[in-house]
């Protein structure tokens, strides 16, 4: 099968990536799957599932699952794209990697677009308090910026520090073992600081609002605080409530 890889397809292996379950069924059907958190709603409804349907010609509809928002699809074709990426049947977590013909092809742009696709799903952007300097603020205040990749693929995980090294941008890569029973290796990729941050929004950006209300909040207050949720980011945003006035959120 001859695939042409779009940067809209790209994000979609991103998303897959992270996200995604590949199984396939009998009489020749497959299923895709693709499923995020229950606050991750409006992403899958306002991006993934319009950028899914107008990528492959479908109609497919956002559901809640149990304890999850996503979507299902048994189109063959679909399922054959998959497989032909290479992307694994049934359970992907440890083995899972970036396609080679968007590895191998060296396309920026495609790089970048997978890379927003992990990121908006598997990814996360945290913002810590820095007790370097004597700056009062920055020791209230959550301020320092970290995007972390966080994977149990060693393949994944060096597929994208390659990514990383062709767009120059600087990360920090290590290795995390739990002593907690049949919890996996996991490899983590870090970019901190502003300039870590503000290059990755210039480049690869993100699209899922629950990470984006976090960057949107810390440009506008120069911080952000932790344990909130999305609705309470996007009041926040709106002006509907006050960013100093949440107590403990503040310093969490």
């Amino acid at each position: 099968m001859i695939i042409n890889i779009t940067p809209e397809l790209a994000e979609i292996c991103g998303i897959h990536a992270g996200d995604g379950y590949l199984r396939c069924r009998e009489r020749n059907r497959g299923e895709i799957q693709i499923c995020g958190s229950l606050e991750e709603e409006n992403y899958y409804e306002n991006h993934v599932i319009p950028l899914f349907n107008n990528f492959f010609n479908l109609n497919v509809k956002g559901k809640r699952f149990p304890n999850t928002y996503g979507f299902a699809c048994y189109n063959k074709k679909v399922r054959d794209i998959f497989l032909g990426l290479g992307f694994p049947q049934g359970k992907k977590s440890d083995s899972v990697r970036v396609p080679e013909i968007i590895l191998n092809g060296k396309n920026k742009e495609l790089f970048c677009r997978f890379l927003r696709g992990i990121f908006d799903t598997d990814g996360n952007l945290s913002f810590r308090k820095s007790y370097a300097g004597i700056n009062k603020f920055n020791m209230k205040y959550n301020q320092y910026p970290t995007i972390k990749i966080s994977t149990v693929s060693k393949f994944l995980a060096e597929d994208i520090i390659r990514m990383l090294h062709e767009l120059d941008i600087l990360f920090f890569y290590f290795n995390h073992d739990t002593k907690k029973q049949n919890e996996k290796r996991k490899y983590i990729i870090t970019i901190s600081g502003i300039d870590g941050l503000e290059k990755w929004m210039e480049l690869i950006g993100m699209k899922n609002p629950v990470k984006l209300s976090r960057y949107l909040v810390w440009k506008k207050f120069g911080f952000c605080p932790t344990n909130l949720t999305l609705k309470q980011r996007e009041d926040i945003l709106k002006g509907e409530l006050d960013i100093y006035s949440i107590g403990s959120y503040v310093n969490g």
